[in-house]
């Protein structure tokens, strides 16, 4: 079985190393050299160049700054959830690796979106958004909820989660 969340928060947070200026471009670089978890991000919100430019300028350098640093601090959380995970594993069917849960950062948007790919689906945890809506420290429980509501809703029917 491989593992379930995939921690990748840190590389959004390199647009800190570049000028506001350049925060689109470091956008458009950031989606494709991370392919795996952010294709269809865009499509998911309907965002076109403008609108993801409009985004990021909206976002302070302290703002992002402040969000970079919690997410430094907060390794017990990312673990915590990891074991929960584990722990739960027989109840979330995690042998069938049918989802995956991704802790990054995006554009703030939504908490978590769910992306559907061929044979899985992508669960992404944006940490620019659980900082916008102060829920960092509600980490450990936002993945284990998530995991829960994926695994409820493909039990249900592949059918629904089309309608996400």
């Amino acid at each position: 079985m491989r593992s379930i969340l995939r921690e990748k928060s840190s590389d959004f947070f390199v647009i800190l190393q570049h000028d506001k200026d350049d925060w689109y471009q470091f956008w458009c670089d950031y989606c494709n050299e991370n392919s795996e978890f952010m294709d269809g991000y865009e499509e998911k919100y309907r965002l076109n160049s403008i609108e993801i430019k409009k985004i990021l300028e909206n976002f302070g350098r302290p703002f992002l700054d402040k969000i970079k640093q919690k997410n430094e601090q907060i390794k017990h959380l990312k673990q915590g959830a990891a074991r929960s995970l584990n722990k739960n594993s027989r109840d979330l069917e995690l042998k069938k690796e049918d989802f995956v849960i991704f802790l990054m950062g995006a554009l703030g948007i939504e908490d978590e979106t769910i992306i559907k790919r061929e044979n899985k689906y992508l669960i992404l945890i944006d940490l620019v958004s659980l900082g916008k809506n102060n829920r960092i420290d509600e980490l450990e429980n936002i993945v284990l909820n998530s995991a829960y509501e994926i695994r409820r809703k493909i039990n249900e029917k592949e059918k629904d989660l089309e309608e996400i």
